[in-house]
């Protein structure tokens, strides 16, 4: 099977992901059109020195199709419609009779350009129905937009994101959650990612349980604004900003905490779920985080809270201050559930898929 991904840029996220498929027999190449952005740069990616073999960066243009000899011998996996040359890629191999599948996360809810962007999306949801093999949503809330924009259901298939497991290489234990929980944000701190919220709802926490502490790890874009909120609020003393880390470092922070809490208005998937659950944290997240909706099984492994609702949030959050003995056994699901979100289950899923929707034998 020969196929050539179109993605915007490299991510330590991804790669695990495009080395399982190269393990799996899968004749792999990716084109990058976008480099590493200094915002990105900022949360602790780090631009790779030397892309794998069948990696490279190359143009937004259609024309960087013909970088890759055999281009019309492959099947194309699309990113969507976002940008002009996306939509002009995902045409041009439908006039060229190349075999195409698209592959993303839901669309943002909020966009100000809402009516022209509803009609791109059905002409490009048209273009696949007619011409491309179909859609693989990275996940529930994926396949519903999908739906929306006219995308038929018999060519939508499951295909999430997925991460290799994250580990901790420091001696450093968690400590008893007896003695106080341990809740940890990681991501930028934003009002997308419900930074406001999850502080709101942890001084409603900390007003119960004064031991708790939380940890916000990530490049924060208010300029401030969300340590002085942490003052006002009176919880300051409970709570450490740790700023943006190295990805290195991820796994010896979430190895130190209790539970991973991600309050995001929106999050197409929430790859932090993912690392969280393959350590073994329990999880707390928003129900417009698209990830929530397969690695969470409310009560028994994490909870999922309406977003943007911060007393819910820090109801959910006392859950397991009153009973702390119960984390162990979420986190222990956490990792049961992480278990079919690994790269090789992905690349499995993703041959299925290709084989079914495109006619592959």
């Amino acid at each position: 099977m020969k196929l050539l991904i179109w993605t915007n840029m490299p991510n330590h996220y991804q790669s695990a992901f495009f080395n399982a498929l190269r393990s799996d027999g899968i004749d792999l190449v990716v084109h990058y059109y976008l480099s590493i952005p200094e915002n990105r740069i900022r949360l602790g990616w780090i631009a790779p020195i030397e892309l794998p073999t069948g990696e490279q960066y190359v143009p937004a243009k259609v024309a960087s199709m013909k970088l890759c000899m055999d281009y019309d011998e492959r099947i194309h996996i699309l990113p969507g419609y976002g940008r002009p040359f996306l939509f002009a890629l995902a045409l041009h191999c439908s006039q060229r009779g190349l075999k195409w599948l698209h592959w993303s996360e839901p669309s943002s809810p909020t966009s100000k350009w809402t009516i022209v962007r509803n009609l791109v999306r059905r002409a490009y949801a048209s273009l696949n129905n007619k011409y491309g093999c179909g859609a693989l949503a990275n996940g529930d809330m994926a396949r519903q937009d999908f739906l929306k924009w006219g995308i038929r259901p018999d060519r939508i298939r499951f295909l999430p994101y997925s991460i290799a497991p994250v580990r901790s290489v420091s001696a450093l234990k968690r400590p008893s959650a007896i003695t106080g929980v341990r809740f940890l944000f990681l991501g930028v701190l934003n009002a997308r990612k419900g930074t406001d919220v999850l502080l709101d709802a942890f001084a409603r926490v900390v007003l119960q349980y004064p031991n708790s502490r939380l940890t916000l790890v990530g490049h924060d874009t208010s300029g401030g604004k969300y340590q002085r909120s942490a003052e006002s609020l009176g919880i300051a003393p409970q709570t450490l900003f740790l700023g943006s880390v190295p990805q290195g470092a991820v796994g010896d922070i979430l190895a130190t905490h209790h539970v991973l809490v991600l309050p995001s208005r929106f999050d197409g998937w929430g790859m932090v779920l993912g690392e969280a659950a393959s350590i073994g944290l329990a999880l707390i997240a928003s129900d417009m985080c698209g990830a929530a909706h397969h690695l969470i099984d409310s009560g028994t492994a994490g909870y999922q809270v309406p977003a943007g609702d911060a007393q819910s949030l820090a109801e959910t959050m006392m859950r397991f201050c009153f009973a702390p003995e119960t984390i162990a056994l979420h986190g222990a699901r956490s990792r049961e559930l992480y278990a079919n979100f690994t790269p090789k289950k992905n690349s499995a899923r993703l041959e299925a898929a290709v084989r079914e929707l495109c006619h592959v034998p």
